[in-house]
């Protein structure tokens, strides 16, 4: 069978989902298939059975849909991760060529750009019920085609599926796949390791990370905002932010603005192997997330051993039984975020039993699974 996967981001792009599809091409070649890719970077050319299309402007999405209709002749199946540009062409390709598609749906594109833009600040599930003007409706509309017309959703979590089931598609045509990341090809997970954050910092330091894009839902400047009262509680304390986005300058201010700069350090972003690492030495990893699939970055702090504060939002509550594997609390509640870091900080009993149920808890995500099924699926809408 032969696979072209279509995505906006592949290795060497950093991050959980490009590192996620470059296993991905493994495995499948691994299992008798052939695999092309096709992707937007930052340069273009071809290597291997990668193309890469320069992205930026009106020629580059053009020159990405050619590549593709072309590259759609050679496959059997599209497999598609994203619900903008690129799943959308697969939807044109199908309707002039009825080239089947498969939709990884690991995120909403529509609702993250319109929050982006600041053309909405509502919740994800709202913003599929309320009828909005026509920049908002045009990229739901676009959405809902790419969805319904999938031939297959994989979604990464049940909440997604659920999203997936009320944007528009048949349940039928929907299949959850837990994501993973023990997703070495010899399915081992290599030694995590040290960044020396203990000699940097002291040995008494309490460390929080935090790992993700600096965007609005994520919630990084209310962790910040607590600061100063967890730095009065736990002495010694210091917030690394492991990330990049639009929201830099204003968390960079509010920090100067604090006079924190000493306790909260912004590391920009991180290349994705050294990640575990900086986990691995971390007393807490914190997410105060307003939307969250299948968190990657949740997976990959439970597997490092970092005790996990985050939001009782999205596919959260199925990587996380509160008080069991982590702490959940409510979006933005900062006596709830504060009550949360200050117990796992200052109780070490408590902090080393959940972060030993959570390893526990990662024996749901196993890569094999995930590999298992995203090639049955493929051979069953052939």
């Amino acid at each position: 069978m032969k696979i072209l996967i279509a995505t906006g981001i592949y290795p060497p792009d950093i991050g959980g989902p490009a590192t996620i599809l470059g296993a991905l091409a493994l495995s499948l070649e691994d299992n008798g298939f052939e695999v092309k890719i096709l992707t937007y970077s930052e340069k273009c050319g071809r290597e291997g059975n990668v193309t890469r299309i320069k992205k930026g402007g009106l020629l580059s999405y053009l020159k990405y849909f050619f590549t593709m209709l072309s590259l759609s002749f050679w496959a059997d199946i599209i497999y598609v991760t994203d619900t903008y540009s690129v799943g959308y062409f697969a939807y044109l390709i199908k309707k002039l060529t009825g080239k089947k598609y498969i939709l990884r749906f690991a995120g909403d594109a529509a609702w993250e750009s319109a929050v982006n833009k600041k053309w909405t600040s509502d919740y994800i599930l709202d913003f599929y019920k309320k009828i909005y003007g026509g920049k908002i409706e045009r990229i739901k509309k676009r959405t809902e085609k790419i969805i319904i017309g999938a031939d297959k959703v994989v979604a990464v979590c049940i909440f997604l599926g659920n999203l997936a089931e009320k944007i528009g598609a048949d349940k039928k045509n929907i299949k959850v796949i837990y994501n993973s990341v023990d997703f070495m090809k010899d399915g081992t997970i290599p030694t995590i390791p040290e960044i020396g954050l203990r000699n940097r910092f002291g040995k008494d330091a309490k460390l929080i990370i935090y790992s993700g894009r600096l965007v609005p839902w994520k919630g990084v400047k209310v962790i910040i905002e607590i600061m100063p009262r967890l730095m009065e509680k736990i002495k010694n304390t210091h917030f690394l932010v492991l990330g990049d986005g639009q929201e830099k300058e204003n968390i960079k201010s509010q920090i100067s603005k604090l006079k924190i700069d000493d306790n909260v350090h912004l590391l920009g972003k991180i290349e994705h192997d050294k990640i575990a690492g900086y986990l691995k030495e971390a007393d807490l990893f914190v997410l105060n997330t307003n939307y969250e699939g299948m968190s990657h970055a949740i997976l990959e702090a439970m597997s490092a051993g970092a005790p996990v504060v985050s939001t009782n939002v999205g596919g959260n509550p199925e990587l996380i039984e509160s008080g069991k594997e982590g702490i959940l609390v409510n979006y933005n509640d900062k006596e709830e975020l504060l009550a949360a870091m200050t117990k796992i900080l200052s109780d070490n009993e408590f902090s080393k039993a959940i972060s030993a149920n959570a390893k526990k808890k990662l024996e749901k995500f196993r890569w094999a699974d995930n590999i298992e099924e995203t090639t049955r699926v493929m051979k069953e809408i052939l």
